[in-house]
């Protein structure tokens, strides 16, 4: 017999010849404190290793799309773009917007110190917008500086407000 059993002996022997009210106290505390022991400890475990199983992943996710943007990050910068092709950025910028239909959504177009323009667009499609942003920065060089929208009732569609800069400011 080793010192485990002994001891479960002594234990068991011990309970039993206590008096039965005593008895049940023992048992009692002995059954709150598992119910104690389950409600604090185990439960809020359990719950975070729930949580933990939904959102392991999706960060596993999130940061493998950071590093493919990190990437193309650091192939724009080493790609060193080629500003618009002459002339100055507003007249740019109206180009290239006629070029993408959305000229006629340009409600305001002004100059933003020496190379920046501040634009502002009324009811325009958000993806018509988003496309020609992009193919101003990856092709003409021109940066969003500040930019602001606002949802209108016909979905889709947006007010913005734009602050641009062309290469090199």
């Amino acid at each position: 017999m080793n010192l485990k059993d002994t001891l479960r002996i002594v234990s068991l022997d011990r309970l039993r010849n206590l008096p039965q009210r005593e008895r049940w106290m023992v048992i009692g505390v002995a059954v709150g404190a598992v119910i104690l022991l389950y409600l604090s400890l185990w439960l809020p475990w359990q719950a975070q290793i729930r949580k933990l199983r939904t959102t392991v992943p999706q960060e596993k996710i999130q940061l493998a799309q950071m590093r493919v943007q990190a990437m193309e990050i650091s192939q724009l910068r080493a790609s060193g773009r080629v500003p618009l092709a002459g002339g100055n950025l507003l007249a740019n910028l109206e180009q290239s917007a006629t070029a993408n239909g959305i000229r006629g959504r340009i409600t305001r177009m002004e100059p933003d110190g020496s190379n920046g323009a501040r634009l502002s667009l009324d009811g325009v499609h958000f993806n018509a917008l988003i496309t020609w942003l992009a193919s101003l920065q990856s092709q003409g060089g021109v940066r969003i500086e500040k930019a602001t929208f606002e949802a209108q009732a016909e979905a889709g569609t947006v007010n913005a407000r734009l602050v641009l800069r062309g290469a090199g400011a």
